[in-house]
């Protein structure tokens, strides 16, 4: 099983490419896109659509899956949730399956962890440290592609 996790923030993109199973799992790559002007909107959705179709055919996911930001601000839409849109589309068009998490649904349950586990902490101990940007934005991307493994 390989699966692409995403996480969009204003100003980039990071992704995760995880495979293997929920208890034994493999990174294979991760790393941080730098998005175009944000305030050329037309331009900003054109770039997540290549960026998206550039990650998939380069991966070959058989599952994606992101961090889906609940109450988004006025300039969070462009960055963070229309860009999701076109994901959702590329999936269907693909036939690949997508999932979605927020962040009440980041529990550590979802990885067999005790309830006060630091989630964060626990990607450092199965995968160690992969700077630069191993961050908890990069984790995030990281830990959406994990749960669905």
């Amino acid at each position: 099983m390989r699966v692409l996790g995403l996480h969009l923030l204003t100003g980039q993109l990071r992704f995760s490419v995880l495979e293997g199973t929920k208890t034994q799992p493999l990174l294979k790559d991760k790393g941080r896109l730098v998005t175009t002007d944000p305030e050329d909107v037309p331009a900003l959705m054109d770039w997540y659509d290549s960026q998206f179709r550039q990650l998939i055919n380069s991966h070959n996911p058989d599952k994606l899956s992101y961090r889906l930001t609940l109450d988004p601000k006025k300039d969070q839409l462009f960055c963070s949730e229309f860009p999701l849109g076109i994901l959702n589309l590329i999936a269907h068009q693909k036939s690949l399956p997508i999932s979605n998490y927020t962040s009440r649904s980041f529990t550590p349950s979802r990885l067999g962890l005790p309830k006060n586990a630091d989630i964060y902490a626990h990607c450092d101990s199965v995968f160690g440290e992969h700077p630069p940007y191993w961050d908890k934005n990069q984790k995030n991307s990281l830990l959406v592609a994990w749960f669905e493994l």
